[in-house]
């Protein structure tokens, strides 16, 4: 179980219109923001990454270490959104569930305690100081959880407060 969490939201990728998001890589910017981010990961943490493209490579380009060396684990994805369109609407959607209002845009979702719950199942299995490249949602869902973050309209603010990439510290 870690003792510190070091949780990295990714940096911008590129966004594709018929391209399964998991597959975004970084756009050169995300990559540049990425790579400053270097002195601020511990060079002795366990680094773990969602199995998404973007968390990869931002992880990788943060710490100076290859896919290789990076624990992937599909539990440290973004929450579980079957079906969800590629349009302008994604934003005002996503915030109704992270502030806990889903409604019928929502039916197929995994819900926060299930992503909360799947993204500490994750965590349960390292061990250490552990550094994470995940997704905003999720690891808002996971903050909110632990008591970190407010639920409601306080979590929807740290939501969208959320920088590309941006890094959250938390004792365990």
């Amino acid at each position: 179980m870690p003792n510190r969490v070091m949780l990295v939201r990714h940096a911008a990728p590129v966004s594709q219109a018929g391209l399964d998001p998991g597959a975004w890589p970084l756009s050169p910017a995300g990559r540049r923001a990425a790579a400053e981010l270097r002195s601020r990961i511990p060079a002795d943490a366990t680094l773990a990454a969602s199995t998404e493209t973007k968390a990869i490579e931002t992880l990788c380009l943060a710490a100076g270490r290859t896919a290789d060396e990076l624990h992937l684990d599909h539990r440290f994805g973004e929450v579980v959104r079957p079906g969800e369109p590629f349009d302008d609407d994604h934003r005002s959607r996503r915030l109704a569930w992270v502030i806990g209002r889903p409604d019928g845009r929502h039916r197929s979702w995994e819900t926060p305690e299930q992503a909360a719950a799947r993204f500490q199942a994750g965590l349960d299995d390292l061990h250490g100081d552990v550094v994470v490249a995940t997704h905003g949602m999720v690891l808002t869902a996971w903050l909110v959880a632990r008591g970190v973050v407010a639920a409601g309209a306080a979590a929807g603010s740290f939501w969208t407060g959320l920088a590309f990439p941006d890094v959250i510290a938390t004792e365990r």
